[in-house]
């Protein structure tokens, strides 16, 4: 959705819709990107997709958005686990990294201008040893960043991006 069409809200009202949702779904994501930003979208089978942003449907508030396989050659029963907006100049992709986390707690990093060539049909990001794991979320660091992961059953572990080797 253009920003345009948003505004400051004046002196109390009700506010305007952000988007709406069809049945079961529901905003895990929102982000402000140019037009000519990249974006990537990583698979649960851990394969990573390049959009830019102008390639991506328009729509209004009301609109309910267009379903990802209909834009993406995913797989039956495959989906997108992370959605990451990237830097616009390619310059800045050297200096950054990307952190990936699955299901099984697994982590690995890889460095950001990796994906800077991504074809039509995706690039493998990450291969599974394990049966039934998938890229559960991925984000961009560098050296001086903490990762944090965080069990359903309340237990973290915080350690530095660095202690990561870059694969």
């Amino acid at each position: 959705v253009p920003l345009s069409i948003y505004r400051a809200q004046n002196r109390g009202g009700k506010g305007r819709a952000g988007m709406a949702t069809k049945d079961e779904d529901f905003v895990t994501r929102l982000f402000v990107a140019s037009t000519h930003a990249p974006i990537l979208f990583f698979s649960s089978r851990g394969i990573a997709y390049k959009e830019k942003v102008w390639r991506l449907p328009i729509g209004t508030p009301q609109s309910r958005g267009k379903f990802l396989r209909n834009m993406l050659p995913l797989e039956e029963g495959d989906r997108i686990t992370a959605i990451m907006p990237l830097p616009e100049d390619e310059a800045d992709w050297a200096d950054l990294d990307v952190m990936f986390a699955t299901t099984r707690g697994t982590v690995r990093r890889n460095k950001l201008s990796d994906f800077t060539q991504v074809n039509r049909n995706g690039k493998i990001a990450m291969k599974f040893d394990e049966e039934g794991d998938a890229i559960l979320a991925v984000e961009t660091c560098t050296e001086n960043d903490d990762v944090l992961l965080t069990a359903d059953t309340g237990q973290c572990i915080r350690f530095p991006v660095s202690d990561v080797r870059v694969f």
